[in-house]
């Protein structure tokens, strides 16, 4: 008699040892990092253009691997805030699983959580963060003022913090001229000079319209009337220096004045021997514009939130394309 089979054990047996195949043979299993601790040091300053963010790890499971910083300026400004992106990599057999603000710690420099992802099976973490808002020396004293008695020229020493500086001269304590926007470290009073008396002039750096500097003052030198009559009648139609002559090469002649030039640049003395400075001056039909020290600009102008365009000769464009490829209408005024 033939034995039968069992059939049942059979299938049992058959499903049990293809359970078997179905369960995947993992290997040694990966690290998770849920916590990252990292310190950041800067040497971006206001004022600099560039600079470098330093960050190191605190963790022995992932390094720094690269720092990016995201601002596109050329100079960093007041209240600027870098924001940069961390680049970190895990060691072998370790992954990233921080992924909140809270499963991050950031030391100095004000870094603030902002981003993160991860890459390559979460072995690269890319975190974005961003510093505090950077602020300048707040130092805008301007020292080393000196006012030459002869000449009229007052001096002072830069301050690489500031962007201008502002003037104004003092006769007796009182103040005798307006007070006068300067880019350069020196300044001609001698048209200001009309009287005999003790003279002084204050000067403070400006970094911008709501930061500036507080006035430091020169010490006060004695002018007679000879020489104050000599600096305001021989230096009233003239800017700059003491060399200088009518010309005429000039960009324009007119019977009410003549064009004057010297080193520096041309300016226009009018009938009265007196200039026009940091203003608009309309002479034989053409108008021309002449800076804070009273020399002729060229080029473009920025006038009460308007583009003027200057040739150069001096005479303002109007109605035609600019060299750079720019249209400016009937005023003069660009338009965009």
């Amino acid at each position: 008699m033939k034995k039968p089979v069992n059939y049942l054990f059979t299938a049992v047996l058959v499903t049990a040892l293809s359970g078997l195949t179905l369960v995947p043979a993992f290997g040694k299993s990966r690290t998770e990092i849920d916590y990252v601790s990292l310190d950041f040091s800067s040497d971006i300053e206001v004022g600099e253009s560039g600079g470098t963010v330093d960050v190191t790890a605190n963790g022995g499971d992932y390094y720094v691997d690269d720092v990016e910083i995201l601002n596109d300026v050329d100079e960093w400004d007041d209240n600027d805030r870098p924001k940069v992106k961390v680049y970190l990599s895990a060691e072998s057999d370790c992954y990233f699983s921080a992924d909140r603000k809270s499963d991050f710690d950031l030391n100095g420099e004000g870094a603030t959580y902002v981003s993160s992802s991860t890459q390559d099976s979460k072995t690269v973490l890319i975190l974005t963060v961003k510093l505090d808002k950077l602020e300048g020396s707040g130092d805008l004293y301007v020292d080393g003022l000196e006012l030459n008695d002869s000449s009229g020229e007052a001096s002072w020493e830069e301050n690489s913090y500031a962007k201008y500086y502002q003037v104004r001269l003092y006769r007796n304590g009182n103040s005798c001229s307006s007070i006068y926007k300067v880019e350069d470290t020196f300044f001609d009073f001698s048209s200001d000079i009309t009287r005999k008396g003790d003279y002084s002039f204050q000067v403070r750096g400006v970094r911008n319209s709501s930061e500036r500097g507080d006035w430091n003052e020169s010490d006060s030198v004695y002018i007679d009337a000879e020489t104050a009559d000599e600096l305001s009648y021989g230096n009233s139609s003239k800017p700059g220096s003491s060399s200088s002559s009518f010309s005429s090469n000039g960009p324009g002649q007119s019977s009410s004045g003549a064009w004057l030039k010297d080193t520096v640049g041309w300016w226009y003395c009018n009938a009265d021997r007196t200039y026009t400075r940091n203003n608009w001056q309309y002479i034989n039909n053409k108008w021309y514009f002449f800076n804070e020290n009273g020399y002729m600009v060229t080029g473009w102008v920025l006038w009460k939130d308007k583009y003027y365009y200057l040739g150069e000769d001096g005479a303002m464009y109007t109605n035609r394309m600019t060299p750079d490829h720019y249209y400016v209408n009937g005023d003069g005024v660009w338009i965009p």
